[in-house]
Order: structure tokens, then sequence, then C-alpha cells
């Protein structure tokens, strides 16, 4: 996608003034590491030491500041590794994330697309594996696997390994993986991997008006056009800490999101049969509920490890008369556990849901050394 045209249906890439890259010798590589960044100084020398301790050598980088003020961009330059190239824009936050993803993937030419956000990591054999897996199914257009949660020191506290089961996870029959993805994105997107050529088919990263991401709309686009591959080997690291977007809006409330599933459920209206389509239906048009029972639930598990027993108490008993039978089902043992005075840790780990670091892992942190 080439700077100045629209993408995503909805916005225009502005041109990067001239001199705002750093100059990197032209290379055809078999896979474009995407590095959006902001603010990420103290923990993106982590992340592109993570791309250059690859075993596998063939890949180029394209880091993308959103006008950083902390020295992130300083320290992407300090690296003298030609296959990385700095790209400095001007600071326009969330709302314009698709710019700096589509400004990478105008950068590259290379038949494999894999993302890593500037304050994220991968494990040493992560793109060996997915290279090879891309290889060993040539008709997929997305590949993914489980990640390891890392916390803000880059200790593992927990793994994610939730995906549906069977065909599904790999999107057979195709867009049968769409209605899974919209009640749970659980495609980390360290973890992704992405044919270029299907990139390009659907307009490249897609970010909807008001949404202050690009994963999902992508995924759920891609779904149309061919199926997934799934590893069962760790992909990615994906850190959760305090300056994160899922961190900071936990309590508030997300975008409606109905909208832009509405557009997608429409391009891939074809795949389903008439009671699918039916099921589909229902299933947006809860989503704004269903979005309150997540955050709902997120401030009971915060409630847990922080401690505040009678404050996690009342938001599980909130969620009892929930519609759903697995909130239900978190909601008693929600409650339980602030009987307790214990964590939810356990029921997480048996889920593979993603989560945060448990009690017993934070307690870990604070005992002198």
């Amino acid at each position: 996608m080439q700077a100045g045209v629209p993408f995503g249906g909805d916005q225009v890439i502005p041109r990067v003034e001239a001199g705002a890259i750093r100059a990197s010798p032209q290379m055809t590589s078999k896979v474009a590491v995407i590095t959006p960044t902001y603010r990420h100084q103290r923990l993106l020398q982590a992340c592109i030491s993570s791309v250059i301790g690859q075993t596998f050598e063939d890949w180029e980088m394209v880091v993308v500041d959103d006008g950083s003020d902390d020295g992130t961009p300083e320290v992407a330059e300090s690296f003298s590794d030609p296959r990385i190239s700095v790209v400095r824009l001007p600071h326009l936050g969330l709302g314009a994330l698709g710019r700096s993803y589509a400004e990478a993937l105008s950068r590259t030419r290379a038949p494999l697309v894999a993302v890593l956000e500037g304050d994220d990591m991968w494990p040493p054999s992560k793109l060996a594996i997915q290279s090879q897996l891309m290889e060993l199914n040539p008709m997929a257009v997305l590949s993914y696997g489980p990640a390891r949660l890392i916390d803000d020191w880059g200790l593992t506290y927990a793994g994610h390994r939730h995906a549906p089961r069977g065909a599904v996870s790999l999107n057979r029959p195709l867009g049968s993986i769409i209605p899974a993805l919209i009640k749970t994105d659980f495609l980390v997107t360290s973890t992704v991997m992405i044919r270029r050529p299907a990139l390009d088919l659907i307009g490249g990263f897609i970010q909807p008006p008001g949404v202050p991401y690009v994963d999902l709309p992508t995924w759920l686009r891609l779904a149309t056009v061919g199926p997934f591959a799934r590893s069962d080997q760790v992909l990615g690291c994906w850190r959760r800490h305090a300056q994160q977007w899922t961190i900071q809006n936990v309590f508030g409330v997300g975008p409606d999101r109905r909208s832009y599933l509405s557009e997608a459920a429409e391009r891939a209206r074809q795949l389903f049969g008439p009671n699918e389509w039916e099921g589909l239906k229902e299933i947006i048009a809860a989503d704004p509920a269903r979005q309150l029972q997540e955050s709902a639930i997120s401030r009971g598990r915060l409630a847990l490890i922080e401690g505040k027993w009678a404050d996690a108490a009342a938001i599980w008993r909130g969620l009892l008369g929930s519609g759903e039978l697995r909130t239900r089902s978190v909601a008693v043992l929600g409650l339980a556990c602030s009987v307790a005075r214990s964590d939810l840790e356990w029921a997480i780990r048996a889920a593979g849901r993603h989560s945060y670091p448990s009690r017993r892992h934070l307690r870990s942190r604070t005992r002198p050394e």
C-alpha cells in the first residue's frame, strides 16, 4: 500500500517528509517485521533485540514511531543492523494507529509479514517455526499460536493458548472462525504472521473510525480470504503493563464495535447458511452487553489481585444475574474467591485465557532479592 491513498476504507495515510526515515539498503527479505511504537523507550531495546536474536535471519524490520517524546526513536536508531529501518511520524495517537501499520507496510515487499509491537518480544525460534509453518500450509493466509504473558520486568507469569477446537481454529470451512473471533479476539498479535498477497487483497491493515486498534478488524477480513494455520509452539511474548490501552481502559467502556462487526459479517454473508447467519447477527447484537461483562470480570479480577475483597464481592454479585452462562460461572468462582481471600489464577490458567499477573506472582516480585 502506498502512502497517501485510502486504507481500511476510511482513512488516508499522510506522506512522510523526506529524511524522516533512516536510510537502509533496499532488501528483499522473506519476512517483514512491522513494529509500531510510542513511548516505549525502556522496552524497545528488548523488543528489537528479540528480533536480532532470531535463529531465522532472512528478515527486515520497520520500526514506526508515533511521535514519541521519551527517546524511543533514538533507541531504535541505536542499532547498527542494516535490516532495521526507523520511521518517525508526528504524533496522532491510537486513532491513527493504522497509519503506522500502513507506512511500515508500504516500505517492504516481503512475502510474509509479522507484527511485533514495541513493548512485546519474540522467543528466538519464532520466525523459524512460523515461516516453515507457512511453507507447509501454502493456502494459509494467516498463522498464529500460543503466547507467553510477560510482566513489566519481562518475566513470564502465564500462558495464552485459548482458541476454538478443531477445524474452526483453522478457519475451515472458510469464515467459520469469525463468530469465535467476535466473541473473543484470541489471536495474540505478536504470534501472527500474514501472507502479503492476502493482506494486499483486503487493502492492508484495517482501522475503522473511532476504533483504537487494527488487529481484530484485519483478522475478520482475512478470515473471508483463506484458511488459517496454527502452531502448538509459543510464538510470541505479550507484555502486560500499566501503560497499555487495554489496561488503562479496563474501567471504561470501549467503542461500540457493532458497526464494523456488522460490516465484516456482511462481507462474509455468502459463507454462512441461514441459521448460521441468524446466529452471527445475534452475537453481534449482544456484543455491547458482552463487552460490559468482560470489563466487569476484569475489574473483579483486579480487585482480587489488589486484595479489595469487599469491592470484588460486589462486582461478582452484580454479575450473577448476567444472561451468559460463562459469565455467571465466573461470577460464582469470583465470589467464592472473595470470601476465601484468594485469586482466580487457577481458573484463568485452566481456560488458557490472557490474564493479569496473579497475587502470587506479584508477591514474588516484591520480595527482597
